[in-house]
């Protein structure tokens, strides 16, 4: 067997697979057991998460080795290098070697113009010039999302339900869910929004729990793709003609993976909203 692939392959396999490499290996050798007429779905790799599986396998649609169908994929139209399976674990191992890398993006939402802090940032240079809108940046979280988009957010008024909903009509993630909580309008927005955010696939959590002396609940304004990319900041999902301004980053690697367990933790905790056109809450504990 030639045991090599080429620089060209062997520099784009690792510039747009990165850490999925070893995933990739993985399904490279599924692929390889199979005849070329053979499919591939998320059950034949049950070990491998389901963001990722769709990552990898984007990519190996991109370079024409597999073709989406309804259950999944199917081999082919072009055949895959027998050798890429090889350089994959090689790959895997070397990154598996390097400390993981954290990223952090800040974030800020500007008030209205005329605004006094946007003439005083536009003076700092390229401290300005890196900055990213809340909205481009929860706009990217729910783009990267795959499997699962969450939103929390304590304050929610009805034109901000809004934009909720343009992110989670935007995302392709099949598991959108949107965490508030009772005090103040978020709860009653969601339940008056009931039909039409249930018709978008929403699932709704109140995050309210009764405790000693008052509630256990939530101040944190955070959205989530998968375990990837996490939006954490100052930033409710409000609309107010109040000139406020917003501040947060957006966060990878290991910060987003604990962010996501956070969040599960929270819809595990967290009472259910029923979505429907009645405008009845009766919160279900999970």
């Amino acid at each position: 067997m030639n045991a090599t692939i080429g620089s060209s392959l062997s520099r784009s396999l690792v510039a747009e697979l990165g850490d999925d490499c070893a995933m990739a290996a993985q399904l490279a050798a599924a692929m390889a057991d199979r005849s070329p007429a053979g499919t591939i779905d998320a059950s034949s790799l049950p070990s491998m998460p389901r963001p990722t599986l769709a990552r990898v396998a984007a990519d190996f649609v991109r370079r024409g080795w597999l073709t989406p169908i309804a259950s999944g994929w199917r081999m082919g139209p072009g055949s895959l290098p027998p050798a890429v399976i090889p350089f994959l674990d090689g790959a895997a191992a070397m990154r598996s070697q390097i400390v993981s890398r954290e990223t952090a993006t800040a974030i800020v939402t500007m008030p209205p113009p005329p605004s006094a802090i946007a003439v005083a940032l536009s003076q700092t240079g390229f401290a300005h010039a890196s900055l990213v809108s809340t909205k481009d940046a929860l706009q990217t979280v729910a783009d990267r999302a795959v499997d699962a988009f969450t939103i929390m957010t304590p304050f929610l008024n009805h034109e901000g339900l809004q934009f909720v909903e343009t992110l989670f009509a935007r995302t392709r993630a099949c598991n959108k869910r949107l965490v508030v909580r009772r005090a103040g309008d978020a709860t009653r927005v969601v339940v008056d929004g009931g039909a039409r955010l249930a018709a978008l696939g929403f699932e709704a959590y109140d995050y309210t729990i009764e405790a000693d002396g008052g509630f256990e609940t939530f101040h944190a304004k955070v959205a989530l793709a998968d375990s990837e990319l996490a939006y954490v900041g100052s930033a409710n999902m409000t609309v107010f003609a109040r000139h406020s301004m917003d501040l947060g980053f957006l966060v990878e690697g290991r910060s987003a993976r604990v962010v996501a367990n956070v969040l599960r933790a929270v819809v595990k905790i967290s009472s259910a909203i029923p979505l429907c056109p009645s405008g009845m809450h009766t919160a279900q504990r999970r």
